[in-house]
């Protein structure tokens, strides 16, 4: 279960956009805490772990598509992770699943001291809410 909540925290807050899909935003995993940049990619690099069911270090279409949320529809599933496809292939690599969420860490992070706080994460939630609420996807990134 525990990895299922961590699953969907990053994937509402990472690149991988999953955020994109869901209608609405998981809840915030770190709850109070203030998250540096280091603690947010070693969680990335973990929850690419999980989601690469075959570990072959790149996800499949299937595995994209297992990633979304039940009942996501067709914006669930996993548009925002393609988007983190770099080299266009069909997969995502570890390094691309990293960068991107990296890239949506840094747009979060206000004041660019390499740490995020529950309200900067609370600030990037409620401007992809608007963005979504306004028809415009939940990254704000580019991706």
């Amino acid at each position: 279960m525990k990895k299922i909540i961590h699953v969907a925290g990053i994937l509402g807050l990472g690149v991988c956009g999953a955020a994109h899909a869901q209608p609405m935003p998981p809840s915030d995993p770190w709850g109070d805490a203030t998250v540096s940049r280091a603690d947010a990619e070693s969680k990335a690099g973990e929850r690419f772990d999980a989601l690469d069911a075959n570990h072959d270090g790149a996800l499949s279409a299937e595995e994209i598509a297992a990633a979304a949320p039940a009942g996501a529809g067709a914006r669930g599933q996993g548009g925002g992770m393609r988007r983190a496809d770099a080299d266009g292939d069909g997969k995502v690599t570890k390094a691309e699943f990293l960068a991107a969420q990296l890239r949506r860490f840094d747009m979060q992070d206000e004041n660019k001291d390499g740490k995020l706080t529950k309200e900067e994460r609370e600030a990037a939630m409620a401007r992809m809410m608007l963005r979504m609420q306004q028809g415009g996807g939940g990254s704000g990134s580019g991706q």
